[in-house]
């Protein structure tokens, strides 16, 4: 009678363990799906399905983590927004050079925060971890600035404008990540570009 009575609650121990392990993993997956927002998906169809793009995700999570990430300080914010600005000034007289000069302003950012630059798909995978939100903008910007390159004449206004916007909104959110210093007297919802 005794061990049947211990064998039960053994039985219901490992029952409710397993339950319990299988929920938290599973919020565990949601949590990262949710977080990577739109690149969950990107990565769900690069990589075959839903497990794989879980244990890519889990890769570049784990990776990023590794990283020796540079804060932005209020200087460097300041020289961002500015060049920022000069670029986007200059965007009617020269859509395609207002391009490059955003193209390159990202990068030179993207390595001041001490992403790896050797490697664009791993840059990007790195990325995503805390701005996946956004990558599609960037990776549309630098599909037609790419396009651009090749053959300015044939690419519309309206399409460099968008490509345009698509680097702000990405540059925006660069200088907001955590880490980010914002100046003096100003809220961090309004400190964006």
């Amino acid at each position: 009678m005794i061990t049947v009575a211990i064998i039960t609650i053994v039985v219901i121990v490992l029952v409710i363990a397993v339950v319990v392990y299988t929920r938290r993993r599973e919020n565990a997956k949601r949590r990262m799906r949710t977080s990577f927002g739109p690149e969950y998906a990107r990565a769900s169809a690069e990589y075959g399905g839903q497990q794989a793009a879980d244990r890519e995700l889990a890769r570049r999570s784990q990776m990023y983590g590794r990283l020796r990430l540079e804060p932005i300080s209020a200087a460097d914010r300041d020289f961002y927004t500015t060049y920022w600005e000069n670029i986007r000034s200059g965007f009617l007289d020269d859509p395609s050079a207002a391009l490059s000069g955003a193209e390159q302003l990202i990068a030179r950012l993207i390595e001041a925060r001490g992403y790896p630059v050797d490697d664009r798909g791993e840059q990007l995978a790195l990325l995503s971890v805390r701005h996946g939100g956004v990558l599609a903008n960037y990776r549309q910007a630098l599909w037609v600035s790419e396009r651009v390159r090749t053959d300015s004449t044939s690419i519309p206004t309206e399409v460099k404008r968008e490509a345009l916007m698509q680097y702000q909104t990405f540059l925006d959110d660069l200088l907001t990540e955590p880490g980010a210093v914002v100046p003096r007297g100003t809220k961090e919802s309004e400190a964006t570009l």
